[in-house]
């Protein structure tokens, strides 16, 4: 493990670890506690509320450098001002500190040094030999509300293969401004603005603006969420669901599910969507494939190996 490692957020070694079976699953949940998010995105493109709206917290993340000492506020606000940013530190929400964030500030400038600093995290963590400590996600968010709706540097991140298995999801923020743009254009058209127009209307924008134009490229993102309303409140399933439906391995797939503390739902979903199609000899095997999905569930075992009186641990 290198001078930049995260030691107090990793419990035990997750090397290398490779299984099918729930028990081994739910067993790696208990070492590697936290998911890792790369959040890529302009100023103001609505990063910070997206993420409280997602951790359920109406107060800032607390921020630690890469060995995990904290970092007073303050004194990161204050190298941002002075352009300097660090993108190792990591972001961490009390409400839900399974979730470990970590923010490209100033990404949209276009400068070859800041896209250069963010492709060499990405590499960096990629190559990082324990699970904990690998880049799981990448949250890109795209402001709608601009003339420019993609810039170089956009451009650059996606028509390379820059980020390898971990998967993008692109998020198009403040929709409630193409709504609007939407509307306008209707009685521009001399058409009546009605609510189902004006959505046909608003998707037609989003997708000309930025979806086309990012599936076109040579690594388009895995998914698209739309967020409106960024002040309502909200738990942001839609961009939770996509974000598990693009994870391709099982085992990163139970560890997101698994830090959402409030999304029964979510845990209904995988459980029911990933093992429908199993073959199961017994009733055994289909109550711990299942239950695996669900957070506080810390054991899952053979219930012919269990003594009287013992049961599924939750």
């Amino acid at each position: 493990m290198d001078s930049d490692s995260d030691s107090d957020f990793v419990s035990d070694d997750d090397s290398d670890f490779v299984s099918d079976n729930a028990s081994d699953l739910v067993s790696l949940r208990s070492k590697c506690k936290h998911f890792r998010i790369l959040v890529i995105g302009r100023a103001n493109a609505g990063k910070t509320t997206l993420l409280k709206k997602v951790c359920h917290s109406i107060e800032d993340p607390e921020i630690f450098d890469p060995r995990g000492n904290r970092i007073d506020a303050e004194i990161v606000e204050g190298s941002i001002g002075r352009g300097i940013h660090d993108i190792k530190n990591q972001l961490i929400f009390k409400s839900n500190p399974q979730y470990i964030f970590h923010d490209s500030c100033g990404f949209e400038s276009g400068s070859i040094e800041e896209t250069d600093k963010v492709k060499s995290f990405i590499a960096g963590r990629a190559g990082r030999v324990t699970l904990s400590e690998q880049l799981h996600a990448i949250w890109y968010c795209l402001a709608t509300d601009t003339p420019r709706p993609l810039l170089e540097a956009d451009e650059d991140f996606f028509g390379t293969d820059v980020t390898g298995k971990v998967p993008v999801i692109a998020i198009l923020t403040k929709c409630d401004a193409v709504v609007s743009d939407a509307f306008q254009d209707l009685l521009d058209e001399g058409e009546d603005p009605v609510a189902a127009l004006v959505e046909q209307k608003t998707q037609e924008m989003l997708e000309t603006r930025f979806m086309h134009p990012l599936k076109s490229m040579g690594c388009p993102p895995a998914d698209y969420v739309q967020v409106k309303d960024m002040h309502e409140n909200g738990d942001c399933e839609q961009l939770i669901t996509k974000t598990a439906g693009a994870l391709t391995d099982d085992v990163l797939r139970l560890l997101f599910v698994s830090v959402q503390q409030n999304n029964i739902n979510l845990c209904i979903y995988c459980a029911v969507s990933w093992n429908i199609e199993s073959n199961y000899d017994n009733l055994d095997d289909i109550v711990r494939d299942v239950v695996a999905w669900f957070p506080h569930v810390w054991h899952v075992g053979d219930r012919s190996t269990l003594s009287e009186g013992d049961s599924y641990s939750v």
